[in-house]
């Protein structure tokens, strides 16, 4: 059971106890007290002992007058008139708090649809590019890689050559992981390539000096990336 639920039925199953309770208030209300906290008490036994008593003279029964009997009407009609008003008063409540509760658990069941996560489809991903088809791709772009790297600024052409490395990955075939980075997606472009490792290791330090360092890079930094690629291409064409 998720949490929105676990809410709502503890908010319905509070409200169920306050909708008893306030119904078991009215209902005692209404019946009043009960007869045997209102009776007369215990009743004196009117067995005579033996020792003779001198005769009772007997008094007549009492009356109630008009009075007496008026206010014992209208006492009743004011009890009855109180618990039909306590009746009245515990239906609106619990309408009430039924409705409330009812907006409650529809309010947490749409937050429960709305924050929960759309269901997962994987789809199988054929993934081609074979040792054969990784260099056929890289001999293709050799010359537009060292076109790029020759050209404008020493630091965004170094930056501009290792990113040829990711779409000739593309153009290979080569799926990108959802865990990696556009530079490990070139590294193993490169390791399934089979070019010299120590070349790759060389142009990407330049790589991740142009791109995240702030200090200038001259054209030192160009001519050892050019060598560090003419390395990796001559490892291609070689094979």
């Amino acid at each position: 059971m998720t949490p929105g639920a676990r809410q709502a039925w503890r908010a319905v199953a509070a409200t169920a106890g306050a909708c008893l309770l306030v119904t078991l208030v009215g209902w005692a209300a209404l019946v009043g007290p009960s007869p045997v906290l209102t009776g007369r008490g215990p009743v004196m036994s009117t067995e005579t002992t033996s020792t003779p008593q001198a005769p009772v003279e007997e008094l007549p029964d009492q009356e109630f007058g008009p009075a007496e009997q008026d206010a014992d009407g209208i006492a009743a009609r004011i009890g009855q008139a109180v618990g039909v008003a306590l009746t009245v008063v515990v239906a609106v409540v619990m309408v009430l708090v039924v409705l409330l509760v009812g907006r409650r658990v529809v309010t947490l069941w749409r937050l429960r649809r709305r924050h929960e996560p759309p269901p997962s489809v994987d789809f199988e991903t054929v993934e081609t590019g074979d040792a054969q088809q990784v260099r056929r791709s890289m001999a293709t772009d050799e010359r537009e890689q060292l076109r790029v790297l020759l050209d404008g600024a020493p630091r965004n052409a170094i930056v501009a050559c290792w990113h040829r490395f990711e779409l000739q990955a593309v153009e290979a075939g080569l799926v990108r992981h959802a865990w990696e980075t556009s530079s490990e997606l070139a590294l193993r472009l490169l390791e399934r390539a089979e070019v010299d490792p120590v070349a790759v290791t060389r142009l990407l330090e330049l790589y991740r000096e142009a791109r995240f360092s702030e200090h200038d890079l001259g054209e030192d930094a160009r001519e050892a990336a050019v060598a560090a690629l003419r390395r990796i291409q001559s490892g291609v064409v070689d094979r």
